[in-house]
């Protein structure tokens, strides 16, 4: 198992950044939460198998990489995240 926290900066929010992370996890065993930070940026904390991970982060930057100027990973510990990847307000 695998757990990184990602932090998007550039034109990420009002982009409908977070839903369309929230998509590309369909079909991946990854869990965690995607939110907006007051900094302007949006912060992604998620764990799963090393390759759904992997998988998840390619498909946000193919995705979202008009609106991205950089994505910032740093691994953590597992903390045992469940309930797939959600919103979090």
């Amino acid at each position: 198992m695998k757990r990184c926290r990602v932090r998007y900066e550039g034109r990420v929010q009002g982009v409908g950044f977070r839903v369309r992370a929230v998509h590309q996890s369909t079909g991946l065993n990854v869990h965690g939460f995607v939110r907006n930070e007051p900094d302007g940026s949006v912060l992604m904390d998620v764990e799963g198998t090393d390759e759904d991970v992997r998988q998840l982060l390619d498909r946000i930057e193919v995705e979202m990489r008009g609106n991205m100027e950089a994505s910032l990973v740093e691994a953590l510990p597992v903390r045992g995240h469940r309930g797939g990847l959600a919103i979090q307000y």
